[in-house]
């Protein structure tokens, strides 16, 4: 983006400090490959139901935020043409008017529309006064005017209009191509008839702060100011003006013919071109949305900045390189940020890069300020610099002492020793100069180190490469991961009151002072990443992890919750792209690779620039409320055509499936908008839908429902729809009432009719039919059971076999996707069976099988579903349960096997066993569920047997 010179401007009340440059707004376009109906945007507007709408050559398109809904001419609009010119929102009235092409004239009004009588010329401006009169800005035809009671006039005719507006006296503005008009006493007027410049062409009309008019003409933005017109900005003179927008910041947006976009603002006048991002040169409309967002309608699609939580710095910024390792404030409050192409200083909102003194390339690893005037900067292949009033000099390498010049980390202890953590070991360097190495002959876990620490008790942290170590007056100690853990490579720390926090590549891990014990909190307790690179703790005590996969932020209690409490899950919002990072990878493996500065500010080395958040943002953010919008009504998929006034349906007897698509109208952060559902009638409360934008009911018995839903941004209010929508399921035949009671008494009347005809003869032979059909009851049930056993159940264990559970399998995985519930599946194999049947025979194979059945049947939680599945193959459906959970139930089950006495079958016999478990949410069919649990087992088996393995 490029910043260009400031004069004073009339107008402008905000202060700088609270004006976010250019640059550091988030971007994002759409075109027709989203679902836009043509790229050229000549018109914006938002409705007060929070809908976004955009006028194209190809109809009118309507935004929710996630896609894009077309409205064309026809019967439904009215419009005799799809060429859309004009959008012009009247709040009073709840009105959009839109116009194009042919004449075409249209207002929607309570999601109805209602067609005008069509205008002689293409409309090119519809506009609506305080005094309900409609005017119409016209191509080649000039102005016409129609007052309420249909009354219509034309005014300067054989011209062009293009823009009108009214100012805060009552004065309508005309911008025609023979000059700037207004219209007052009845009378049209030139404006400044002796203006060479606003007597020509003039495009677009706009109210500054102050409700006086802004003209954009052929030679820049001209505003109004003690009865004349003054040009805004020198530096906007040569500029085709064809849109101009005030802002709520009191900043004026100005966008040009070729010339891209323009703000004036406290902090100057900026540029945003094609060469920044914009899809195209030439603007054509400009909006500020509900939600603070800019919009801009371009001749190459729709562009929208917005303040998103992430700000990404990079080289358009001026910044030497993307590819950034670390971080760091000085205590002067410059920012230093290191990476592949050296080192960056940001002072002032400015970027500036150092150079080494002898002219030579480098690439940074890591930084450490070792006194307030000296920071150490660790690289790649030059060892240590020195950086001091702007200068980069040469500091510590090999040759000095340094066992490799690839250092990447540095510390400085509490007893002014400085530590330099490097690829061939750790290095103490004492006050007075001496150097103290130590490596794996010390007692390091590895010779590669990447982190260094001191924490409350003076001990000095090492992450490497192959494990974690502390040293503590001159001697090294190993610390050893939790035997359950699968950790091995540490990163960087961060250090608290009671302990220590440390990066892992297999979740955080937590070293408490007091326990001396290492707990770690893993994927198993909701981290949605395994490898985690760098932590830091903001002034509010939110906690932000880095890693590859994006920036997580949870909090200190919910940590502490989780190592309290193992099965806890831990609460988390995870960032990605969306939220305005560059880029997901969040390089680690150098310290430091994170930053808290004094203002509480977090900021992010990443392989696309440097990253930083604002958490008191992210509270702001989320304040904005969300209206929310039911789309479509859909009946066993079909979409229902319903009046908007009434909002009810009738849902017929044979319908199955009752669904609703809903829409929350936020476009700040649209991935963090969550929803929240409820069927007055048949749910009790509001039901979670997190993202989900339809909610579906099925077979909902006879009676009238009325279906709300509510839509925020997480930790935000809830804003609930303002019109819920009701529908009636209609009954059968076979569910009403009259029906009941007649087959009722139908069956009343027959059945005393055979009474009557066949008492005489009951009674006769009562004794002996009570007899036989004792008797034949009793075989019956007894022969029944038997075959339904036999059907169902293994021959060999007594469990239930394939059969059986190819029904469970079907039944259990239809109602867990019905009713939205979790559901497990886990396939169980005897390790080395084959090898117990050659060593010990097929009798004891049998044997074997039989033990772990019964092992199984009894293991198993006790509304689970074990089966045979053949062999020495067993299945467990689990419904109910999450992956997490499932997990730790078969591994219950594996470890109550390995640790079972198989002796009594034979002498010295050991048995264990592999599962695989797979869960419902990730197969579209139950087959596939079945598969997904299989290839599970076999990466068990893979891996070394005697454990589960979850499918992923």
């Amino acid at each position: 983006m490029c910043l260009l010179w400031v004069i004073p401007i009339d107008g402008f009340s905000v202060e700088s400090s609270q004006l976010m440059p250019l640059n550091r707004y988030f971007p994002q376009s759409w075109g027709t490959k989203d679902g836009l109906p043509h790229n050229s945007i000549h018109a914006l507007a938002q409705t007060s139901n929070g809908y976004l709408w955009a006028g194209t050559w190809e109809g009118v398109a309507r935004f929710n935020g996630q896609q894009f809904t077309v409205f064309t001419r026809g019967a439904q609009t009215g419009l005799p043409d799809s060429g859309i010119r004009s959008l012009y929102y009247n709040k009073p009235r709840d009105e959009l008017l839109v116009a194009g092409n042919r004449g075409g004239v249209t207002s929607l009004i309570a999601e109805q529309w209602h067609a005008q009588a069509p205008l002689p010329a293409m409309v090119n401006h519809a506009f609506r006064d305080s005094n309900n009169v409609l005017w119409f800005a016209l191509e080649d035809t000039g102005i016409a005017m129609r007052t309420p009671d249909g009354t219509q006039k034309e005014y300067i005719v054989n011209s062009s209009a293009y823009r009108i507006i009214e100012d805060g006296f009552g004065v309508i503005w005309f911008a025609t191509n023979q000059g700037l008009f207004k219209y007052i006493n009845d009378k049209f007027q030139l404006a400044v008839p002796d203006h060479n410049i606003l007597s020509g062409p003039s495009f677009t009309l706009a109210l500054d702060s102050k409700k006086r008019v802004l003209v954009g003409t052929e030679h820049g933005v001209w505003q109004q100011r003690n009865g004349t017109f003054a040009l805004l900005h020198s530096s906007l003179a040569d500029k085709s003006v064809s849109s101009i927008l005030l802002d709520h910041q009191n900043s004026i947006w100005v966008g040009t013919i070729n010339h891209g976009l323009y703000r004036l603002s406290g902090l100057g006048l900026e540029k945003l071109d094609a060469t920044t991002g914009l899809p195209n040169n030439r603007v054509f409309s400009l909006l500020e949305d509900l939600e603070k967002n800019i919009w801009i309608g371009t001749n190459g699609g729709l562009f929208r900045l917005r303040r998103a939580l992430f700000t990404t710095f990079s080289q358009s910024q001026g910044m030497s390189g993307d590819f950034l390792r670390t971080v760091l404030q000085t205590s002067d409050g410059q920012l230093l940020a290191g990476g592949s192409a050296g080192l960056d200083i940001f002072s002032n909102d400015a970027f500036s890069s150092a150079s080494l003194t002898t002219g030579e390339a480098f690439s940074v690893l890591s930084l450490a300020a070792v006194t307030e005037e000296v920071t150490l900067v660790g690289t790649y292949t030059k060892g240590v610099l020195r950086y001091e009033n702007d200068q980069l000099t040469p500091y510590l390498n090999r040759h000095l002492g340094l066992p490799s010049n690839e250092v990447r980390a540095i510390l400085l202890a509490s007893d002014n020793s400085v530590w330099y953590a490097t690829a061939q070991g750790v290095v103490q360097q004492t006050p007075d100069g001496k150097l103290i190495h130590f490596n794996e002959q010390n007692g390091l876990p590895a010779h590669f180190s990447m982190g260094l620490a001191e924490d409350r008790e003076g001990r000095i942290w090492i992450a490497t490469g192959t494990g974690l170590a502390y040293i503590q007056q001159g001697i090294v100690h190993t610390v050893s991961f939790p035997e359950h853990s699968d950790a091995q490579h540490a990163f960087s720390f961060s250090v608290v009151e009671k302990g220590t926090w440390i990066t892992t590549d297999r979740g955080l891990a937590y070293f408490d002072n007091a326990t001396q014990a290492l707990s770690v909190i893993e994927k198993s307790q909701g981290l949605p990443v395994d490898k985690l690179f760098s932590i830091g703790i903001d002034h509010n005590s939110g906690v932000w992890l880095s890693s590859n996969q994006g920036v997580i932020l949870t909090s200190l209690s919910s940590l502490k919750e989780c190592l309290t409490h193992p099965s806890a899950l831990l609460e988390f919002e995870h960032f990605k792209e969306e939220n305005g990072l560059a880029s997901i990878q969040i390089n680690g493996g150098s310290q430091p690779s994170q930053f808290v500065d004094v203002d509480g500010n977090v900021w992010l080395p990443t392989a696309k620039g440097l990253a930083t958040v604002t958490p008191a943002n992210l509270a702001m953010l989320s304040e904005f409320p969300i209206p929310v919008s039911i789309e479509a009504v859909l009946l066993d998929g079909a979409d229902q055509q319903f009046d908007t006034d009434k909002r009810e349906v009738d849902v017929t007897p044979l319908t199955t499936r009752v669904a609703f698509q809903y829409a929350g109208l936020g476009f700040a952060m649209p991935s963090r908008i969550e929803y929240q559902a409820m069927l007055v009638g048949y749910d009790q409360d509001w039901v979670n839908r997190h993202q989900f934008r339809m909610t579906e009911y099925t077979n909902l018995a006879p009676g009238r429902y009325q279906f709300k839903v509510r839509a925020r941004y997480i930790g935000g209010p809830w804003q609930e729809i303002t019109s819920p929508f009701s529908i009636r399921v209609l009954p059968s035949i076979y569910q009403t009432f009259a029906f009941k009671f007649s087959v009722f008494l139908f069956f009343c009347f027959v059945i005393y009719a055979l009474y009557k005809v066949r008492f005489h003869h009951l009674k006769k032979s009562e004794m002996i039919l009570k007899q036989r059909v004792d008797e034949q009851t009793r075989s019956l049930e007894l022969q029944t059971k038997r075959f339904e056993f036999q059907a169902t159940h293994d021959d060999l264990t007594g469990i239930a076999n394939r059969r059986a559970f190819d029904r469970w399998l079907v039944q259990y995985f239809e109602e867990a996707k019905a009713k939205q519930t979790p559901l497990c599946l886990a396939v169980i194999d005897i390790d080395h069976f084959k090898q117990v049947n050659d060593q010990y025979s097929h009798l004891v194979g049998d044997k074997v099988i039989t033990e772990v059945a019964r092992i199984l049947n009894r293991e198993v939680p006790h509304y689970a579903k074990c089966a045979r599945w053949g062999g020495e193959e067993f299945t467990v459906l689990l419904p109910e349960y999450d992956l997490i959970n499932a997990r730790v139930a078969m591994d219950h089950v594996r470890k109550i096997v390995a640790a079972h006495d198989f002796s009594f079958i034979a002498q010295t016999l050991k048995v264990t066993i592999s599962i695989g478990v797979a869960s419902a949410d990730g197969a579209r069919d139950h087959d596939r569920m079945l598969t997904h649990a299989d290839q599970a087992l076999y990466t068990a088996k893979e891996n070394g047997r005697n454990q589960v393995t979850i499918f992923e």
